[in-house]
Parts: C-alpha cells; structure tokens; sequence
C-alpha cells in the first residue's frame, strides 16, 4: 500500500489539486480521499483508486508501473494498438476454426456410434441386441 500511495502522492502533486479538489471532481468523500493519501487506509477500494487516479489525471497502467505501448507520451501510435488488435484477431480466428473441427468431428463421432446401434439392432443374431 505505501508503494501505491506515494505514487498517488507524486500523481497529487503533478495534478496540482488539492484533496479538496479531488473529491469533488469524482464525488468522493473528502474523508475518504484524505484517508487513502495519508495511507490510513489498509486496504482502500479498486473503484475509489481508480477514480482518484482519472480525477489527477493519470492512469492506471501510470500506477502499477507498466510503461506505456510504444513508449511515447500519448500511449503510443495507433499503428501498434492496430498490430495488437490484428494478432489477437488472428489467434481469435484460429481458435474458431479448432471449435468448428471438433465440433465436426464430434458429429461424425455421433453419427457413426448411432450408425453401429441401428446396425446392431436391426440384425439381431450380430452385436449387443438380440431378440
């Protein structure tokens, strides 16, 4: 938690807003958002975190530390989010065409087990029924 707090600290004092200000960008309890920079807080809310962190202007990715795609300022170009979206389409595709073969293989599978106890049992002196 104090990771989290001093960088809710560092975003605070990049935003310039005071706790004051905060609260009343998202309509959050000016308790609460003194509680949480202070860090009287344990274990403080997801959504209370994530609305402080927009409020100053920030983001989430900023907060846990991942730097942004394409290492730019303005979370990289949108040629690289389109070469994500194009990968994840890919490999969408090609698990759709492995549920469309099992699902074929698998009315095959039904077909021939039905198949063989229509045989069986129209030929009662072969197979499993017998009259």
């Amino acid at each position: 938690m104090r990771m989290i707090n001093a960088q809710l600290q560092e975003m605070k004092k990049k935003s310039g807003m005071s706790n004051k200000d905060i609260a009343e960008k998202f309509g959050i309890s000016l308790s609460t958002v003194n509680r949480i920079m202070s860090g009287q807080t344990d274990i403080p809310n997801y959504q209370t975190i994530c609305d402080l962190v927009i409020a100053m202007g920030g983001s989430l990715d900023e907060l846990a530390g991942i730097e942004k795609v394409g290492g730019s300022q303005n979370g990289g170009s949108p040629e690289v989010y389109l070469a994500i979206i194009k990968d994840k389409d890919r490999i969408i595709a090609e698990k759709n065409a492995w549920l469309k073969r099992l699902f074929i293989v698998s009315c095959v599978l039904m077909a021939v087990i039905i198949g063989i106890l229509i045989f069986d049992y129209t030929h009662p002196m072969i197979g499993f029924f017998r009259r």
